[in-house]
This record gives C-alpha cells, structure tokens and sequence, in this order.
C-alpha cells in the first residue's frame, strides 16, 4: 500500500521534526503515505482529475496542523482521517452530480456481468473479466452515496480492518459493521435495479 515501512521510532522522529518546523522531514511522510492519501482520495471522489491536487492539498492540511498530532493514534490512521474529511468537504462544496449510470457499461461489460450473475462462483476470472468486474464496481462507486463508498473504499479496497475504519471515521466498530452491510446490501440493490431496467 504505502512505501516500506520505516521503525516506528524513525517515523516519530520525522514527525517531532515536523513539529518543530523542519520540512524536510515532512518529506519522508509524504513518500510513505502517498499512495494510501491517493487512494482514498480517489476511490472516494472517483474523480482521477481531482486525486492529484486534493491529495497535495491534504499532505498541505496535515502538514500545517502536525503540531496537534499527539501519537495517540497512530499516523496513517490519522492523516486518513484528514484525507477523509478534506474529501468530505470538497463533495459537499462541490455538490456535483454523479451522473454514471448503468446504461453507460460497454456491451461486452454487460454480458460479462450478465454471465457472472448467471454462474456465480464457477471458476477463476480471465484477466479480462477481472478488468471488466472492476470497471462495474467502479462505476457502482460512483453511483452511492459518499458515505457508502467510504466503508467501501476503506474496507474492500485499502484492505483496513474494521476497528481501523472506526478509528479514522470516529465510529464504534459496530457502527462500521452496520454500514458495511447497508453499503454493500445498496450496491447490489442498485446493480438489480440496473439488470431489470434493461
């Protein structure tokens, strides 16, 4: 996910730096935990236009409040929490309507769908219909509520578990729980909705 991970004493080291104003220091955060802010950004705004600047923009955010960072979470999980809110934010101000919807799929999307609705679970996926699969749940993604595809993003698709999730979210894990289930349950109530509109 992110760059090797350094001893956690080197990266409170950095992070004392930082505190103190060294922005060199800050550096060597960005690098380890560039690819995990990217992600989330993108998986949530589903906008790869925008990943790039809004990540620049949250390392800018962290790095201006780093001196509150206080070592009681750790600090992937708190600048996932940052990136979290900051996308939170740009939605709302944004206030864009996500207008992805089903009948934009390929053909060929469609009958692969078609097909794995018809025999799910036989076999392995081709390296196409892995490519086609993931191109429908993105475009589901784009589909849900922002909430959803939070849970979603976090769980399925960085792979954190579910105390992580409720950490960066400011959830009880049973709470996580819960919105994991509604988000998937709405995901394919969407993705039904969608084969019988057809």
């Amino acid at each position: 996910m992110d760059s090797p991970k350094p001893g956690a004493d080197q990266e409170a080291e950095w992070i004392e730096k930082c505190q103190h104003g060294e922005r060199e220091a800050f550096g060597h955060l960005v690098e380890r935990y560039q690819r995990r802010v990217f992600s989330i950004v993108f998986h949530l705004l589903r906008r790869a236009d925008q990943a790039e600047d809004l990540a620049q923009e949250i390392f800018m955010k962290a790095f201006l409040a780093i001196r509150s960072y206080n070592f009681q979470a750790s600090f992937g999980t708190w600048l996932s929490q940052i990136a979290v809110n900051h996308c939170y934010d740009y939605l709302r101000r944004e206030r864009v309507s996500r207008v992805s919807y089903h009948w934009q799929l390929a053909e060929n999307q469609v009958r692969d769908l078609e097909g794995r609705l018809a025999s799910p679970g036989r076999g392995e996926l081709s390296a196409e219909q892995h490519i086609a699969l993931r191109d429908l749940v993105g475009k589901l993604l784009e589909r849900a509520p922002a909430e959803d595809r939070t849970v979603l993003a976090l769980k399925e698709l960085e792979g954190l578990s579910v105390e992580e999730i409720a950490e960066i979210l400011k959830l009880k894990p049973g709470t996580v729980k819960v919105r994991l289930h509604r988000a998937r349950k709405r995901m394919l109530e969407d993705l039904n909705r969608w084969q019988k509109g057809r």
